[in-house]
């Protein structure tokens, strides 16, 4: 009777254990990638201003189960530019979302396979390698997804906060762009294609 009641007084312990440690693991690895998610966004998804009436004339499609607005003709030569710009970083974007996701869910698998009194109870863990990848996948979603979306939505924007080198760096890569989209343009109206 007094094993039994020590076994479980021990699970209780573990249990508790388990859920501290998961809770830590969700916030300090959500804000991590949540630092990833801005710092990415800051230096290689550098989006340009675009004024407003940019376009003349929109067309609507259907892009698998939502309507997505294109435009198709341009007021300017630098607006098209900056447009297909932006929608180049608009696919970067979903790419990084995706690849947060994946660095989530694989750190986490990382961190079952080679510490599994971690996450789960005593037991043989090695062959539940089912449940292992399917829990990883559900802390991926959190950590790559959720959370650094709940962090965005409570801290002030990045740029009140973020060090100012990273804001130079975003500076000189969109001052960059739009000198390349100058020099596009000097060349496209020497051959005669431009406006």
């Amino acid at each position: 009777m007094a094993k039994r009641r020590l076994y479980l007084v021990r699970m209780n312990f573990l249990e508790k254990h388990i859920q501290v440690f998961l809770l830590f693991y969700m916030l300090i690895g959500g804000f991590s990638f949540f630092l990833l998610s801005i710092t990415i966004d800051t230096i290689f998804v550098p989006t340009v201003e675009q004024p407003q009436g940019f376009c003349e004339d929109w067309t609507e499609r259907a892009l698998r189960w939502y309507r997505v607005q294109d435009c198709v003709k341009f007021k300017s030569h630098l607006a098209e530019l900056k447009y297909k710009h932006n929608k180049r970083m608009e696919r970067r974007s979903s790419q990084k979302v995706l690849f947060l996701f994946l660095l989530a869910s694989c750190f986490t698998y990382l961190l079952m396979a080679l510490r599994p009194t971690l996450f789960f109870q005593k037991g043989d863990y090695l062959s539940y390698t089912t449940g292992i990848i399917a829990t990883a996948v559900l802390i991926g979603v959190v950590l790559g997804l959720m959370m650094p979306i709940i962090f965005q939505a409570l801290l002030p924007p990045p740029a009140e906060w973020l060090p100012e080198e990273f804001l130079e760096i975003r500076r000189a890569r969109i001052e960059l762009i739009l000198n390349e989209f100058a020099e596009k343009i000097q060349l496209a109206s020497r051959e005669g294609n431009g406006p």
